[in-house]
């Protein structure tokens, strides 16, 4: 279902009649408003200032809005954070941020894109909101990664009411393969290792689907959301640094003047994400 398909969805349940062949209703200039239970008194011109929105096309005179008993239009709709969007209507004025959510869902329902789009530049709840929704459509199994990060961290809780998950990338870059000695120039070594990141093993490890996300920014996404969620938890970032030494070299004596192989080290990176319970 389109976003039309939604729009005419909502004036279905809101209209008595939203078809375009009825004769045009004839609005007062002041109109008593039943949202939810919820009364409000305003202007026609508030409720139609921005052409798009829901308000707008309910009061175009092009549909038949119901009515209470007591004469006002009744909107089907919980009407708590409903004079929020009528005081934007009126003069741009934005809802206090520990409600800027609640204000947002409304907006979304009216339609109210330019609300929308106030909200989403300077509202810190609703940049964190959006960022979030931007991460999980980067990564469709983000919930299920998150989720096996909470499961881990309950089932290795200790006596110290703490616990610590240790999180690595499946196509991470490794030491691997035929490494030659910058020393000797003569010998090759077959490296192939588990990556160890101070003697703590991988507890899971994540594959990334997309190139539009980096290891580090999915840890770092993760643990905001976690410490949003009411967890607390902290993360720290530990490189395997797996080496060796070319045999050649050692046996001949040089082990002091060098022999180190190339690349030095094993740079496969783990995240160690430590929750306080």
């Amino acid at each position: 279902m389109n976003k039309n398909d939604h729009f005419e969805e909502r004036l279905k349940k809101l209209c008595i009649n939203s078809s375009a062949n009825i004769s045009s209703t004839q609005f007062p200039n002041v109109i008593d408003l039943n949202v939810g239970g919820y009364l409000f008194t305003t202007s026609l011109t508030t409720l139609t200032k921005y052409e798009d929105s829901m308000l707008a096309v309910m009061f175009s005179g092009r549909h038949e809005i119901v009515k209470d008993e007591n004469g006002r239009y009744f909107i089907d709709r919980d009407g708590k954070f409903f004079r929020h969007i009528l005081n934007f209507c009126r003069s741009n004025d934005l809802p206090p941020e520990d409600i800027a959510i609640d204000v947002l869902k409304e907006a979304e329902f009216f339609c109210m894109t330019t609300l929308i789009e106030k909200l989403e530049a300077v509202a810190p709840r609703v940049i964190s909101l959006r960022r979030r929704e931007y991460f999980r459509h980067l990564i469709p199994d983000y919930e299920q990664i998150k989720n096996n990060i909470i499961q881990k961290a309950t089932e290795k809780k200790t006596c110290f009411e703490e616990s610590k998950v240790v999180i690595t990338q499946l196509d991470h870059p490794k030491l691997r393969g035929q490494i030659p000695c910058y020393n000797c120039t003569r010998e090759f070594v077959s490296v192939n290792h588990t990556c160890a990141f101070e003697g703590l093993p991988s507890d899971i490890a994540i594959s990334i689907k997309t190139v539009d996300i980096e290891i580090d920014k999915l840890i770092g996404f993760t643990v905001d959301e976690l410490s949003h969620d009411g967890f607390k938890v902290s993360v720290n970032k530990i490189i395997c640094k797996f080496s060796l030494r070319c045999q050649g070299c050692t046996l001949s004596g040089l082990y002091t003047a060098g022999g180190i192989l190339a690349p030095r080290e094993c740079t496969n990176v783990a995240h160690v994400i430590r929750f306080q319970w």
